[in-house]
């Protein structure tokens, strides 16, 4: 009883060994087996097919046309067409299945070739077509198409720019009408009827965003009527195919108006000088007017300046600026006042006069024996100055011929002039010009 029951757990203990388990074991593995076998016969299908494929036909039913034309264009009367490319013919061909399904139209040539056509007007042409490699021309239809020719010529056509899709900064503008191209104009050849179509060369530019200065865009040219509609330019060649515009981008911005002064004499000494309008608008790109902050309207020759007075001075801005009021003056009005130096009159003799640059053989003596100056100084300067303290100075470089004659003299203060004191005014002498005695 105790040894039946000890085979029956050993004969369990089998079966589930080599049993039931061997035989789930058995399945897994026989799956595998399959998927692999399956997978395997796929590849050797592909392969065989790729190798050595049944033999079909395809029908490529929308094969485009082109219109081929290699004749020389020195010749007398050079022709072009003004039709046949784009027309679409049917092509049947034969060759490996597999081959075959890979193909295109765009795959199969069909053209017309009209390079010995020697006459314009409607011809009737033959359309030779060039199989794919691997493959053979079965048949095709039609075998001929219409073709019109022309007479080949070229024409010079403006370029213009069209800028769209833009947005601007409130208070700028940009010149729409005239952008700085970098082709003014391009050249076109082709059939002289479709030539005679054409109105201009248009570049569409875009800007994304907000503009907001000046920029550059380079776009692609079209050719266009003169209604704006584009023209068809399969049968025309254009010298340039794009472009670059620069639109520049304008403001306004009011600027303030200053004066210069040749010496600082005026700045030193505390003489007053106004200016009317003090301020001005003015227009221009954002680009200039972003450095312009002021304008100096006008250099002051101190020394030229003897009284008290209104001086009117011209109101020219700097290149690339205009007013933004086309009424605005043209001229503004400077107001000096002299507070604080004073002018006073000096008479210096002219017997320690400096000559100089005297030309070769001939004699220079001063005639006008004193002159009366102009001096501006404070009070103090003013008050010890004597006729020593300036020097007189004639230039005879050009008194070469004989004769009394006026020559500029130059006055100064042997100190050097300043805004304590400085000589006002131009000054001329008389001279006598002789020879020199040898």
């Amino acid at each position: 009883m105790q040894n039946s029951n000890f085979d029956d757990v050993r004969n369990t203990a089998e079966e589930t060994v080599f049993g039931k388990n061997s035989n789930q074991y058995s399945k897994k593995e026989n799956g595998i087996t399959m998927v692999l076998c399956i997978i395997a016969a796929i590849c050797i299908w592909f392969y065989v097919m790729s190798i050595d494929s049944p033999t079909a036909t395809e029908i490529f039913s929308s094969v485009s046309v082109t219109v081929v034309n290699d004749r020389d264009l020195s010749v007398e009367m050079p022709l072009a067409p003004i039709s046949g490319t784009g027309n679409v013919i049917e092509v049947k061909l034969k060759g490996r299945k597999t081959l075959l399904n890979d193909l295109r139209e765009s795959d199969i040539e069909a053209y017309v070739d009209v390079s010995e056509v020697m006459t314009t007007g409607k011809g009737v042409y033959t359309v030779m077509v060039e199989a794919p490699e691997g493959t053979v021309i079965e048949d095709y239809y039609p075998k001929e198409i219409t073709v019109y020719m022309d007479k080949r010529s070229s024409v010079t056509v403006p370029v213009q720019a069209h800028l769209e899709q833009y947005s601007l900064v409130s208070g700028y503008t940009v010149n729409l009408s005239s952008p700085t191209l970098s082709l003014e104009s391009i050249q076109v050849s082709g059939p002289e009827s479709e030539l005679a179509k054409i109105d201009h060369a248009r570049l569409t530019v875009s800007f994304p965003g907000t503009i907001t200065r000046s920029f550059s865009s380079a776009g692609l040219l079209t050719l266009v009527d003169e209604n704006g509609d584009e023209i068809n330019t399969k049968y025309l060649t254009m010298s340039e195919t794009e472009a670059t515009a620069r639109y520049h981008v304008y403001t306004t911005k009011t600027i303030d108006l200053a004066v210069a002064y040749k010496y600082g004499y005026f700045a030193e000494n505390g003489t007053e000088v106004s200016i009317q309008p003090k301020s001005v608008k003015v227009k221009g790109t954002v680009e200039v007017l972003e450095l312009l902050e002021s304008h100096t309207v006008a250099t002051i020759d101190e020394t030229m300046i003897a009284e008290d007075g209104d001086h009117a001075y011209p109101l020219k801005l700097p290149e690339g600026v205009e007013f933004a009021d086309a009424n605005q003056s043209d001229t503004v009005s400077i107001k000096i006042r002299f507070t604080k130096a004073k002018l006073n009159k000096v008479r210096i003799t002219t017997s320690n006069a400096e000559i100089i640059n005297v030309p070769e053989g001939k004699k220079v003596e001063v005639l006008d024996e004193a002159m009366t100056v102009n001096v501006r100084g404070t009070t103090g300067a003013l008050m010890f100055m004597t006729a020593k303290d300036f020097s007189l100075i004639v230039d005879a470089a050009h008194a070469s011929t004989n004769g009394d004659q006026y020559i500029t003299a130059s006055v100064a203060v042997k100190d050097g002039n300043s805004a304590d004191l400085y000589v006002v005014g131009d000054y001329s002498l008389q001279i006598r010009v002789s020879d020199a005695e040898e």
